[in-house]
């Protein structure tokens, strides 16, 4: 009886280990400079984060790239996908999946042609009568709307909200510093020409499918355990 025991509770933990080794399949939307691919190879500061905490769980792991996260929310409410990153929280994600810790934070930040004095971010006169955009499907798209800003249609394709802009077909967007001014070094366009306000800081973090989850209930607090110690690392290296 003993040995029968010994070798169920071995072949259990052998199997357990299997499963929390399972490869992990990720969507990543293209949000340069956080998510992107080059040559066919995933980049990104937020690429690199995921990988090096996935590295610390010795966590197998496959990457996808989207164009935008509508598509990323699409394939996890039809369990096609375990997760994506990185993301902001909003109730709609939470439905479906479950917010880890942040692994990075990220500044959504007013965009307009200086030319346009007559812009101030943050009054009443701009709220309720400039007419702004963002990337449609995203959460600072429907946050604008929440809000009720003057919102106009927006573009899937998120290098196509510089356009509107330039074109002045928008008073201004809203998008993460970083990745606006990503965007316009790819295009050559001077940063000069445009006023910049930041407007909120949240966490960017990664979203695991609940039916993932349901299957591997302990994994949310090891990810989250694993994020701590990345910024730990990156701490201890930025002190050296």
């Amino acid at each position: 009886m003993f040995r029968f025991l010994l070798c169920f509770v071995i072949c259990w933990a052998y199997a357990e280990k299997a499963v929390a080794k399972e490869e992990l399949r990720f969507l990543m939307p293209d949000y340069p400079p956080y998510t992107y691919q080059e040559s066919g190879h995933n980049k990104g500061i937020g690429y690199e984060a995921v990988a090096a905490i996935m590295a610390d769980l010795e966590q197998p792991f496959s990457v996808q790239l989207v164009p935008h996260f509508g598509r990323a929310i699409v394939e996890l409410q039809q369990d096609t996908v375990d997760g994506f990153f990185l993301a902001t929280e909003s109730d709609e994600r939470n439905k479906n999946a479950e917010f880890s810790e942040a692994v990075l934070t990220i500044q959504w930040t007013w965009v307009w042609l200086k030319q346009r004095t007559d812009l101030v971010p943050g009054s009443a006169n701009f709220k309720h009568k400039a007419q702004v955009s963002a990337q449609t499907n995203s959460n600072t798209f429907r946050w604008l709307k929440e809000h009720h800003y003057q919102v106009t249609a927006g573009t899937t394709d998120i290098r196509g909200l510089l356009n509107l802009l330039k074109f002045k077909r928008v008073d201004a967007i809203l998008l993460p510093e970083l990745t606006i001014k990503t965007l316009m070094a790819e295009q050559d366009i001077d940063t000069a020409l445009f006023s910049f306000q930041q407007e909120i800081t949240l966490p960017f973090a990664i979203y695991i499918n609940k039916t993932y989850l349901n299957n591997h209930p302990q994994f949310m607090q090891q990810l989250n355990v694993a994020i701590r110690r990345y910024h730990a690392q990156v701490h201890d290296e930025q002190s050296l």
